[in-house]
């Protein structure tokens, strides 16, 4: 028997909701018991997209509005996404191995599977920080698509300015025959009490060189809490955002809210 849509979406935004109020009552009260020196260490891992801890993270990714007139689209948008974290040693070399698989649940756009993204990053550590450099990847699943395949370099970096505030800056980029675009995350995580931490998130400020237009302008924060749910270590997170690149039918406010498993190495 196949669920009707609108049950669907009102089921989904239930569970939302449960996980906004667990993430504000069941999260702080779980954390009692925890090595205060373990918790602020995953906390500082999860928020740098450098750091080699292996991580699987579901979140969802709502549009609340849109720049521009309607005409008569939904007003808002619905993403749900799983994004596993990987860290190997290849050839003596640290590395990070990053998937992300998106599906659009409701809202404008079409209710599929969304391109998949992958990069794999090697990792470098320096007096100073880490550097890490490498390849990423974008495969359509759209059959409208312009390109099924983009590719490009991917490089970053992240500087520690005290013990509780890291710094730096990621840059992704794609190139396809009718794709360049390129990405820029800024880097900005501050841990607060054990286990808490205040972050840009994952801002991306997106140009299209094709189209000589900026498709995200983000501003926004991330407020995340790591706790354990029995004896899994797990961090749950908010972040609301704003794009100011206010061409008709880009996003305007956003908010994505998530939990990723942490499973720091023996």
């Amino acid at each position: 028997m196949r669920v009707p849509r609108q049950l669907a979406v009102t089921v989904l935004k239930c569970r939302v909701t449960a996980a906004v109020l667990a993430f504000l009552t069941l999260g702080p009260a779980t954390v009692l018991g925890q090595d205060s020196g373990d918790v602020a260490d995953l906390s500082a891992k999860a928020t740098d997209p450098t750091a080699s801890l292996m991580s699987f993270s579901l979140y969802g990714d709502y549009t609340a509005s849109f720049h521009g007139a309607s005409a008569g689209l939904p007003g808002d948008a619905l993403v749900a996404a799983f994004r596993p974290v990987i860290p190997f040693t290849a050839f003596g070399q640290k590395n990070i191995l990053r998937m992300t698989i998106p599906y659009q649940v409701s809202g404008r756009g079409e209710e599929e599977l969304k391109d998949i993204a992958l990069f794999d990053l090697a990792v470098f550590d320096r007096d100073w920080g880490r550097v890490g450099v490498g390849a990423v990847a974008s495969f359509s699943t759209s059959d409208q698509a312009a390109d099924e395949v983009a590719a490009g370099p991917a490089i970053g970096f992240v500087r520690p300015l005290s013990k509780g505030l890291n710094v730096g800056l990621f840059n992704q980029n794609l190139f396809a025959g009718d794709t360049a675009i390129s990405q820029l995350q800024p880097i900005i995580a501050y841990q607060l009490a054990p286990g808490w931490s205040l972050s840009a998130g994952d801002l991306q400020l997106v140009y299209d060189w094709k189209a000589g237009r900026w498709l995200s302008l983000p501003l926004g924060i991330q407020l995340g809490k790591v706790t354990k749910l029995g004896s899994q270590p797990v961090r749950w997170y908010v972040n609301p955002q704003y794009n100011f690149a206010d061409d008709p039918g880009l996003p305007g406010w956003s908010v994505k809210l998530g939990i990723t498993l942490l499973v720091p190495a023996p």
